[in-house]
């Protein structure tokens, strides 16, 4: 499985709860530059899954005007989720290559589950980073990080 971590752009602070911030005009700026340099990284992509926050639909949202495939939004990938269950919910996945649309600290600590194999050195994911991980199958200390792009 090719796997495509891609962290949320830039979000405002100005929303009542979390789950509701917006992209900024930057975060969008940043997200199409990134997405466009990068196009053919996510050639092949069968689906999109997101959180159902509203920056990571968003930003779903920016990968779907370069890739245009489906989409869908999954719980489980909320910032504070566990990524032992998430590693679980991919083992059960029968994509080729499948891109997440994530939170910190969930997805640093994903790429350091998944490529590590434990929880210690959470990759420092900023907004709009994205990181390209190869697994011969979805478990700890398996993928083997291709790319880390900002």
């Amino acid at each position: 499985m090719r796997l495509i971590l891609l962290r949320h752009g830039e979000a405002g602070f100005d929303a009542a709860k979390d789950e509701l911030r917006s992209l900024t005009d930057n975060g969008r700026f940043q997200l199409r530059q990134l997405l466009q340099q990068h196009s053919q990284e996510l050639a092949g992509v069968q689906r999109i899954v997101h959180s159902p926050y509203v920056r990571t639909c968003q930003t779903a949202g920016l990968v779907r005007e370069v890739q245009p495939i489906d989409a869908e939004s999954l719980n489980l990938l909320i910032p504070e989720s566990s990524p032992q269950n998430v590693v679980n919910w991919l083992s059960e996945q029968s994509d080729d290559s499948l891109l997440l649309v994530t939170h910190q600290p969930l997805i640093g600590l994903l790429v350091s589950l998944l490529c590590e194999g434990d929880l210690t050195r959470p990759e420092p994911m900023l907004p709009g980073a994205m990181a390209i991980i190869e697994l011969a199958f979805p478990a700890a200390g398996l993928g083997q990080l291709q790319k880390l792009l900002r």
